[in-house]
């Protein structure tokens, strides 16, 4: 499992931040409903305009570049996308989309918990 730096995280939080601007970008994740993050998270869409993975981050821990589980995505619109986890989520949870290398983040969302 790969450690990401701080920076990668504050840049993805700055991703998610952003909101449906997001959606003007050929890189997106749509999460959908709230979900039970203890064993992983479901992602209703995710669109990359190449090959690339999606990280999972605990909000609450995230600061430290820990990483939840992880999941491939093809070029193009993949749906329902899971991401199981190797660690339950203390909180809600950062999904960051990679495409090409793991050092700059392509889009981000936030994913809550259901309580």
């Amino acid at each position: 499992m790969t450690i990401h730096s701080m920076k990668t995280i504050a840049a993805a939080t700055l991703l998610a931040v952003a909101g449906s601007a997001a959606f003007a970008d050929s890189n997106y994740i749509k999460v959908g409903e709230a979900q039970n993050t203890n064993s992983g998270v479901t992602l209703e869409l995710v669109r990359a305009e190449a090959n690339g993975m999606i990280y999972a981050y605990d909000i609450k821990t995230g600061t430290d570049g820990k990483v939840l589980g992880s999941a491939p995505v093809k070029a193009g619109t993949n749906t329902h996308v899971r991401v199981n986890f190797d660690t339950p989520a203390m909180s809600d949870v950062l999904t960051v989309l990679y495409v090409g290398d793991t050092t700059n983040p392509a889009a981000s969302a936030r994913v809550q918990e259901n309580n």
